[in-house]
């Protein structure tokens, strides 16, 4: 969810810098994407963002599994597609969960002999005009079920 409502944010409703314009378009005549042309833009609203969150949701799980010619970014590609990819160049030799970073992140520093723990974990601003928790609701956590559903099964994702 958080990846996909980051790439949304910074790639889709973003008309500046960072936002992919020729992408955005596309959404907007093939996936009927409501957005404003040019944000921020005061008629868009939270249940504005939630309805073209959803479509992009839907877009997403199309594009994912590989029912669009629309090449997969890596802003929005699933987490296993991401590892995938790693194991093309070499195998990571470990995989920590974000639930567990707190926990097996100095374990990992310790390992490779690096004692200033703790380091502040910072958090990731992902939206640009609403929280994803403001929007939230089970046909969002459904239509993400459905786009990432490789990632809830291989990597134990929970609603």
């Amino acid at each position: 969810m958080a990846r996909a409502d980051y790439a949304f944010c910074q790639h889709i409703l973003n008309t500046g810098q960072g936002g992919y314009a020729v992408l955005r378009q596309i959404l907007r005549r093939r996936y009927a994407l409501s957005t404003p042309e040019n944000m921020p833009d005061e008629s868009y609203d939270r249940g504005t963002h939630r309805t073209v969150f959803l479509s992009f949701l839907n877009f997403l799980k199309g594009t994912l599994s590989g029912q669009t010619a629309i090449h997969i970014d890596a802003t929005w590609c699933t987490q296993a597609q991401s590892l995938q990819g790693f194991g093309d160049f070499s195998f990571p030799k470990r995989v920590i969960r974000e639930v567990d970073l707190e926990r097996e992140l100095p374990q990992l520093l310790e390992s490779i002999g690096y004692t200033g723990w703790p380091v502040a974990l910072a958090g990731v601003q992902t939206d640009i005009l609403f929280e994803i928790a403001r929007i939230y609701d089970s046909e969002i956590q459904s239509a993400a079920q459905a786009a990432y559903q490789r990632d809830y099964m291989m990597l134990g994702f929970k609603s």
